[in-house]
This record gives C-alpha cells, structure tokens and sequence, in this order.
C-alpha cells in the first residue's frame, strides 16, 4: 500500500494566489489532434490557449501565464493528468481543470482518487473527447470563478 500525506502549498509558488488572467487557458498535451480540437474553441470565445507539452516546465507555465482554466490529457508520455493535477494542487487547488481521460474508466477512477487526494475542488472528468458546448459550458465555468467573463451559457 502506498502511503500518501496531504500535499502542502509549495514555497516555489510566491503569490500563487494571484488573480487568473482573464481569458487564459492552458492546455497540456502533445496531442495535435486533442490541440486542434480545443484550440478553435477557446479562439472562437477569444481565449488565449497556452500549449504546455513534454518538456515544457508547466510550474513555470502556471505562474507566466496565470490561467483562468487548465485543460489536460491523462495519459500524457511526460505531463501527465496526475502530473497536472499535482503541480495544481500545490499553485491553486481552486483552478479549474478538465481531464480528457478518453473513455478509460479505470483513469476515471484514478483521477477522483487523486482529486480526493490532493484537495481539488474543480475538476471535470470527460468519458469521451468533449462536445463544444462542454467545452463552452466548463469555460463559462472558469470564467466565472475569475470574474467578469464575458461568456454566457448556451
């Protein structure tokens, strides 16, 4: 069994609390195709989309770009979902995230125990690649925990 302590806001993260760039969004992949899907959405509301992929140092990421939301592969080869959701845990566990675990129930799985976990309080799990009212809906969401988005529900 593996034992497992509360995860602790990290001292790496100086004013992590900071407000989130309104219209920010980030998205960790190095799926073309899950960044061609996503991308024209988040540009059709007029979001700026942040491509964080293998390699890039997505603390970094976080603290740059400040996002309003995050969206993320699970099984990423390098930054994974779990990845993700930890380095989240340790800037802002109030930071929106969508996983896109691609229908796998076992990473559903996986994934509530990790929020649990770790502390999360805003992650949406998607059983398939979203629709774009999903996509819409979960940036409307994110938009409105920052404040003043200017999005309306569909």
């Amino acid at each position: 069994m593996i034992a497992s302590r509360p995860l602790t806001q990290d001292h790496d993260f100086p004013g992590t609390m900071t407000v989130a760039l309104q219209g920010v969004v980030v998205i960790v992949s190095d799926d073309p195709g899950t960044i061609g899907k996503v991308a024209p959405v988040c540009e059709f509301l007029e979001l700026r989309v942040e491509v964080v992929s293998a390699g890039v140092d997505l603390t970094q990421a976080l603290r740059e770009h400040r996002p309003m939301a995050v969206i993320s592969d699970v099984d990423g080869e390098e930054q994974d979902g779990f990845h993700t959701m930890k380095v989240i845990a340790r800037y802002n566990r109030d930071l929106p995230i969508m996983l896109l675990t691609g229908g796998d129930s076992v990473l559903m799985g996986a994934a509530d125990a990790v929020q649990d976990m770790w502390g999360l309080t805003s992650v949406t799990r998607t059983s398939g690649f979203p629709m774009a009212g999903q996509l819409v809906a979960f940036l409307f969401g994110a938009g409105r925990r920052t404040g003043g988005m200017r999005l309306v529900p569909i």
